[in-house]
């Protein structure tokens, strides 16, 4: 390892010399556990929830997350709660239909910044746009549904 307290040294041809101390350290980026919503899809209505774990990386550490590129703004629908100073957490109480995307977990340090996402689909039961009534037709006509 490279860290540690260095010395330098210089000296001119006239005998004049310059000397001074650094203490060099060594930070290690960021490092996410892999982590799923634990099914392909979630249905409507079902809790859903993802769990942001930095194994390694050196202190401070911040975790963002975001939906399809824009960054989570926690509501009642969609939280996001710290966890110590290593995990963060997303619940999402009720999913449904606008909960769909890719939800990705930024975790950055001096040393650098990793992302790690999941994708969220959802089963949406199916419903009518325009609800059918019943028609009555004459015998032997023509009939458009």
């Amino acid at each position: 390892e490279d860290a540690a307290s260095y010395t330098c040294v210089a000296k001119n041809e006239e005998g004049y010399s310059a000397r001074s101390d650094l203490e060099v350290s060594v930070m290690e980026p960021p490092e996410i556990v892999p982590f799923s919503f634990g099914a392909d899809t979630v249905n409507q209505g079902e809790f859903a929830q993802l769990i942001c774990v930095v194994r390694k990386g050196d202190e401070p550490i911040t975790l963002n997350w975001s939906l399809q590129g824009d960054e989570v703004i926690p509501d009642p629908e969609l939280k996001t709660t710290m966890l110590g100073t290593r995990t963060s957490m997303l619940t999402i109480p009720v999913v449904s239909y606008r909960h769909v995307g890719t939800y990705s977990c930024r975790a950055s340090n001096p040393a650098g910044s990793v992302v790690y996402s999941a994708q969220l689909n959802v089963n949406v039961p199916p419903r009518w746009t325009v609800e059918p009534t019943d028609k009555q037709f004459a015998q032997g006509s023509d009939a458009k549904v």
